[in-house]
């Protein structure tokens, strides 16, 4: 046994280092490794509690009392897999290579390592049903790459299982092995020959489409009548629903993969035209976890993003897709909706947000920040994807037949405030997005569009003002003001998000422009109301240096407290950041302090450091002369502590925009930005005239 282990983990560490193993041959060291899996002894029941024992019992494996056999096993797995992965990205030497490929061959050619191998992914033993798995799918990827031949072996294998399904290591092991091939092929669709994604499909269609049946929950669910699995709420039956929607999100991804080909398989429509199938899962008695997953599913799909994290590169738009494209989203949008009318809403837990990487720690104490965002995020986009989709189907026609735009959204903001957002009345309702989305920029610029969609959309149809929108948190004045808030207006950060690609930020900010420019005093309004209800207590964060600096600043607070509410003037202090929290009295000089009104907003923080300084490259000389009359840049520094009729957000908004139109303007004519921001300088111009125009 100790033999064998060392010549093992001699041809181990070989294949790593890419040389020759030294003791032994080709034929010999498979011979070692064939022996090692053989010696496991066969058990004739079968590893999944819940098999029907009337069909074909898929064999598992009962291990020898000395672990050494299992040990050598998984090493013979792990060099396996590792000798087809090697093979198939070709990074051997070509006598290195020959050897391995003698390896390979003996082993799945003349001694039927395959059937061994599928047969082991089925044990009961966890750790070598996976081992099995990876080995099995790596082989089959050679195979598929190199010769261009889909393993005759696995794919029976494959097929019995799925047309068999119940919750076990044989489901969980098949189904996660046929998600990595397809993986493995749409990553690098050019290595492999034309036609090969669309064959595996066509193969697997029927199978995956009635296991999909058969494993989501078929009745129709209301509020408080939740769905049950058999064996749910355990470890197993939540295994092999993970396994079955990663394999629902690889088949939505060759579909976006293939929408130019005009092919369609119905395994690939599944997520899309029986999506109530999986909002019922959100409404069952499994894990957490698996709810988590649903929801993150749906959201990829909404956004065009099915397989985005395992790195499929960019989906092809749904108006370039296949003929059913169009109607499968709508009825996606349709289930989402019809859910949410019947208070599905309801019943989406959102738990508290784990302290551990991965783990199921809680956070304590109540905190505010504590409840799961990713979860929040999640169930926020696929109602407003649902809604933008559906309104731009059509009119959006089956909306108003509901319960409506606003009231979408109302519900929407009871789950948010149900489940530990805390909201504001009135204009400060529209902060949620800031709340929810804070920390995934991506997702919030997808948000604020479907919004702002929204809002244009319901105006038109129904005449909607400015107020009611704010109830519903729907006010696309109030979320591009939260968003300069949250960047302390930093024109430098706009144009990071103009320049990425990772967001959809140029689209949604061109929309918004259109708005304000058309909606002027709309926005004026906004922020005098955001601006009159921050008349305040200030969080201080202080980082001081010396106390001296502190008492200076109690004492100017101190001498402003005693103003007249109505002549106070405004000033700004380096010394500190200001944080605005809810509205309350504060009945002594503290930390915390109660300011008029104005005050509050004007003891703006200095802006962070930038990440790029847009402005410290070559010939990046100040040029004033870009700046609007009478807007040069000692102008725009002394509007930001200068009361104006205006608000002070107000100032500050037409700034940032005025000091963004300048640097966008200062790249494009030097040919440094990445795209012709003509129409999007035109819109800046166009709102700075604005501004000039009020002024007068």
């Amino acid at each position: 046994m100790n033999e064998q282990f060392h010549v093992l983990n001699d041809a181990y560490r070989s294949l790593l280092s890419r040389t020759l193993p030294n003791k032994m041959s080709s034929h010999e060291l498979a011979s070692s490794m064939f022996t090692c899996v053989c010696e496991l002894t066969l058990d004739a029941s079968d590893g999944s509690q819940h098999q029907d024992q009337s069909r074909d019992p898929i064999t598992s494996f009962k291990y020898s009392p000395n672990p050494n056999g299992t040990e050598l096993a998984c090493l013979v797995l792990t060099l396996v897999e590792k000798i087809s992965s090697k093979l198939t990205s070709q990074q051997l030497s070509q006598e290195t290579s020959l050897y391995f490929k003698d390896v390979s061959t003996v082993l799945f050619q003349y001694m039927d390592f395959m059937s061994k191998l599928v047969h082991l992914a089925c044990c009961k033993d966890r750790l070598l049903s996976h081992l099995a798995a990876k080995s099995v799918s790596s082989y089959v990827i050679y195979e598929l790459r190199c010769f261009n031949t889909v393993n005759q072996i696995w794919e029976w294998k494959c097929l019995q299982v799925l047309q068999n399904p119940c919750s076990g290591n044989a489901l969980d092991a098949c189904t996660w092995s046929l998600t990595t091939v397809l993986k493995a092929v749409l990553k690098e669709t050019s290595q492999y020959k034309p036609g090969t994604l669309e064959k595996l499909l066509a193969t697997f269609d029927t199978a995956l489409t009635a296991v999909y049946s058969q494993l989501v929950p078929v009745e129709s669910l209301g509020h408080g009548n939740s769905a049950s699995y058999p064996s749910s709420n355990t470890a197993d039956w939540a295994t092999t629903l993970t396994n079955l929607l990663d394999l629902l999100e690889v088949l939505t991804a060759a579909r976006f993969k293939l929408s130019t080909t005009r092919v369609c398989f119905t395994s690939s429509r599944l997520s899309l035209v029986q999506a109530s199938a999986l909002l019922r899962i959100v409404d069952s008695h499994v894990h957490y976890f698996v709810k988590k997953q649903v929801l993150l599913l749906l959201k990829r799909i909404l956004l065009q993003k099915a397989g985005e994290d395992m790195g499929f590169g960019e989906a092809s738009s749904l108006t370039h897709g296949d003929d059913h494209m169009t109607s499968d989203i709508l009825t996606l949008a349709d289930d989402v909706l019809q859910a949410v009318h019947t208070d599905w809403l309801q019943c989406v837990p959102v738990e508290s947000a784990a302290i551990f990487f991965g783990g199921t720690g809680q956070l304590c104490g109540g905190s505010s920040d504590a409840f799961d965002h990713v979860m929040l995020r999640a169930v926020s986009l696929v109602v407003l994807k649902s809604l933008e989709y559906k309104i731009q189907s059509a009119g959006g026609k089956g909306v108003c037949n509901t319960i409506g735009i606003h009231g979408y959204l109302s519900a929407l903001l009871l789950f948010l405030s149900q489940r530990g957002v805390q909201l504001k009345q009135g204009s400060h309702s529209c902060c949620w997005v800031s709340l929810v989305f804070g920390e995934q920029d991506d997702d919030m610029m997808e948000a604020a569009k479907a919004l702002l969609l929204l809002y244009l959309h319901h105006r038109v149809s129904s005449d909607l003002e400015a107020d009611a929108a704010c109830v519903v948190g729907g006010n696309p004045h109030c979320h591009f003001l939260f968003l300069l808030r949250s960047i302390s207006f930093d024109h430098s950060i706009l144009l990071d998000f103009l320049i990425s690609t990772e967001t959809c930020f140029l689209e949604y900010f061109v929309r918004y422009l259109k708005h304000l420019r058309d909606d002027w005093e709309g926005f004026r309004t906004v922020c005098q109301k955001i601006d009159g209800s921050d008349r305040c207590k200030l969080s201080w964060k202080i980082s001081q240096k010396d106390n001296q600096l502190l008492d200076n600043l109690r004492e100017e607070l101190q001498q402003s407290l005693c103003l007249s509410r109505g002549s106070v003037s405004t000033w700004s202090h380096s010394g500190g950041s200001v944080t605005i929290v809810d509205p309350e009295p504060a009945p002594c000089l503290q930390p915390s302090l109660c300011l008029p009104s104005g005050s509050a907003t004007a003891l703006a923080s200095t802006p962070p450091p930038r990440l790029v300084d847009y402005g410290s490259s070559e010939e990046s000389e100040t040029e004033d002369g870009d700046l609007p009359s009478g807007l040069t840049q000692d102008r725009l520094h002394s509007d930001s502590v200068v009361h104006t009729h205006n608000s002070h957000s107000f100032d500050r908004t037409v700034m940032c925009l005025t000091e963004l139109r300048v640097v966008v303007t200062r790249l494009q004519r030097r040919s440094l930005f990445p795209y012709n921001a003509t129409s999007l300088l035109k819109l800046l111009t166009q709102i700075e005239a604005k501004r000039s125009c009020s002024q007068r």
